[in-house]
C-alpha cells in the first residue's frame, strides 16, 4: 500500500504535544510510509498555506493521511486525525484568530473527508455530535505508553533527582492553555498548608509567565519550574515523582497520566472528557473547579504509602491495556481499507 498513500506530516514541525507524540510512534512503526511536509519556515499561517493550496498538488490520485488534527480541503480522498474539539467547545482558551480558523475549518473538513480517526469514545461522540456524521464515519483508536516508560530502580531514581538537583516531588505537566487548569493545582498547593516542608512541585513544560498568565505575578513558594523537559527525560522524571497530578479540564485522549502509570506513579487527575477511559478504576479522581478537592487528594495519598504502592500496581496493570503496536495495526487496517476505495 505505501505507493498509494501519502502522510501529511507538517504537525511534526510543531514543539512537542501529544499531537507530534502519536504522529511519530505510528510512523516509527510504519517507516515505509511516503510523507510530505512543508519546507523549512513554513511554520503557523504559512504552513496552513502550504497544506492549503501546495499540498493537494502533490497527492494527486492517493490517499492522503493528516494526522495533525488539520488537512487541505480540497481532498476528499483523505483519513483525517481529530484528536479532539477544544477549539470549537471552548474557543475561549485559545487565541481568537486561532480559534476561528478552526472554527471554520473543521465542520467542513470533517464533512468533505473519507474517514475521521479519533483517540477516545469521548471524542468520537462528541465529532459524531456535532459534524452530524454517520457512525461509520468515524473510528477511536486509543493511543499508548511507550515501552520506554517504565518503573526505574531506586538507584536511577536517586541518580536523575542528584543530576537535576531534585528532592522528593510532585508531578505536573502542562503548557500554557487554559484547559491543563495549573491555576488550580497552584491554588492546591498554595492552600496546603501542612505539606510536606521537603516536598516540592516540579512543573514541566511551562514558562515563568505562566504564572502571570494565570493570575500568579510569581511563582508560589515551593514550585519548580523545570521548562521544558528532553523527551529522553521524562521516563526519569515521571519515575521519580511521589505522586502525578494532572488537573485537566479537557483531553482529548490524556497522555501523560498513561505515561506516568506506565512508569509505576500514582496519578492524581480529573473526571472528565476522556480521563476516566484512559485512567479508569487506577488514579484518585479530583474536581477540577474545586482546589480543596485536590488538597484532600494530595494529603491523602502523600500520608499513605501504603496506598501509593497500591496505586502504582494498579497504574501499572492498566497502562499495560494500551499499546502503540496495537494502535498502529488498528490505524492501518483502516488506511489500507480507505486506500482501495477510488479517490
Amino acid at each position: 500500500m505505501p505507493e498509494s498513500l501519502v502522510v501529511n506530516v507538517r504537525t511534526l514541525m510543531q514543539p512537542l504535544t501529544g499531537v507530534q507524540r502519536y504522529t511519530q510512534e505510528l510512523l516509527n512503526r510504519h517507516p515505509d510510509l511516503p510523507r510530505v511536509a512543508p519546507t523549512s519556515g513554513s511554520e503557523g499561517f504559512k504552513g496552513h498555506l502550504w497544506e492549503q493550496f501546495q499540498l493537494p498538488g502533490l497527492v494527486r490520485g492517493k490517499l492522503l493521511w493528516s494526522p495533525g488534527n488539520t488537512g487541505p480541503l480540497s481532498v476528499p480522498h483523505q483519513v483525517l486525525t481529530i484528536h479532539d474539539l477544544a477549539t470549537l467547545d471552548h474557543p475561549e482558551w485559545f487565541e481568537r484568530k486561532f480559534a476561528l480558523w478552526y472554527g471554520f475549518l473543521l465542520p467542513r473538513l470533517a464533512s468533505r473527508v473519507q474517514h475521521i480517526l479519533t483517540v477516545s469514545q469521548h471524542s468520537r461522540r462528541q465529532i459524531l455530535r456535532r459534524f452530524g456524521l454517520p457512525e461509520d464515519r468515524v473510528t477511536a483508536i486509543p493511543l499508548a505508553a511507550d515501552p520506554r516508560f517504565r518503573p526505574c530502580t531506586p538507584a536511577e531514581k536517586e541518580a536523575y533527582r542528584q543530576k537535576k538537583q531534585l528532592g522528593r516531588y510532585v508531578l505536573a505537566v502542562g503548557s500554557l492553555e487554559p484547559r491543563k487548569n495549573l491555576r488550580l493545582l497552584f491554588e492546591a498547593w498554595m492552600a496546603w498548608k501542612d505539606r510536606p516542608e521537603d516536598l516540592e512541585l516540579a512543573v514541566a513544560g511551562g514558562a515563568g509567565k505562566v504564572f502571570s498568565s494565570i493570575g500568579f505575578p510569581e511563582i508560589p513558594p515551593g514550585v519548580r519550574l523545570l521548562g521544558r523537559v528532553p523527551d529522553e527525560d521524562l521516563p526519569l522524571l515521571y519515575a521519580g515523582a511521589e505522586v502525578f497530578v494532572f488537573p485537566s479540564l479537557y483531553e482529548g485522549f490524556g497522555l501523560p497520566p498513561l505515561e506516568a502509570m506506565a512508569c509505576g506513579t500514582p496519578v492524581i487527575t480529573t473526571e472528565v472528557t476522556s480521563l476516566p477511559e484512559v485512567v479508569g478504576e487506577a488514579g484518585w479522581y479530583c474536581d477540577p473547579h474545586d482546589a480543596g478537592s485536590l488538597v484532600t487528594a494530595l494529603r491523602a495519598l502523600m500520608e499513605a504509602p501504603d496506598r501509593r504502592q497500591e496505586m502504582t500496581q494498579q497504574g501499572l496493570v492498566r497502562a499495560g491495556r494500551f499499546s502503540w503496536d496495537r494502535t498502529a495495526q488498528a490505524t492501518w487496517d483502516v488506511l489500507l481499507e480507505h486506500s482501495r476505495r477510488n479517490p
